[in-house]
């Protein structure tokens, strides 16, 4: 195994579901992403491992064998290869580069995060701003805020939206601490 780099943003938008992804959203992954190499003939995962790492084929050619019987040969660049190198764990197959190869890695529990805080942190925001528009008003950030704070402005959690009352703490004996 050599060095280990940090991927870059444009690297990125090559592999699924990465490209979908918002820009900011993108470089902030960028920093977490290792770009890692292997030599020919190395195994990259074995059948049966449970490491919980997404991987993508950047450079290079891997052959991927289950049950000791090859069963396919990936190379990079194409459509195959756009997606993460077989993520469902435990790993069916082994896979082992062919030649030198160049491979991203992320630890997966953070990839799934960060896929999911891009894909719904722009509805929250798109939502506020379409009420606001309606409101007259551009301040997004406070009425965020706004929302998310258990009394606003002389509120009490009875006057919040059913969804964000719900979610507030109930105590025991009213208002009362205790």
């Amino acid at each position: 195994m050599a060095e280990e780099q940090v991927a870059s943003v444009q690297l990125l938008k090559n592999f699924a579901p990465l490209d979908a992804m918002k820009r900011e959203n993108l470089a902030a992954l960028a920093k977490k992403v290792t770009v890692r190499s292997l030599s020919a003939g190395r195994v990259l995962f074995s059948q049966g491992d449970t490491d919980k790492r997404t991987v993508w084929l950047a450079s290079g050619s891997v052959e991927v064998n289950e049950n000791e019987r090859n069963i396919a040969m990936l190379r990079s660049g194409t459509p195959e290869a756009r997606n993460p190198l077989y993520p469902k764990l435990p790993r069916r197959v082994t896979v082992r580069a062919v030649e030198d190869i160049t491979y991203l890695s992320i630890e997966s529990d953070l990839l799934d995060v960060m896929i999911t805080w891009d894909q719904t942190g722009t509805y929250e925001v798109e939502e506020l701003q379409a009420q606001l528009q309606s409101a007259g008003s551009d301040d997004w950030m406070t009425t965020l805020l706004q929302r998310l704070s258990p009394h606003p402005a002389g509120q009490h959690s009875g006057d919040l939206p059913a969804p964000a009352a719900r979610a507030l703490p109930r105590r025991r004996g009213g208002d009362q601490a205790g």
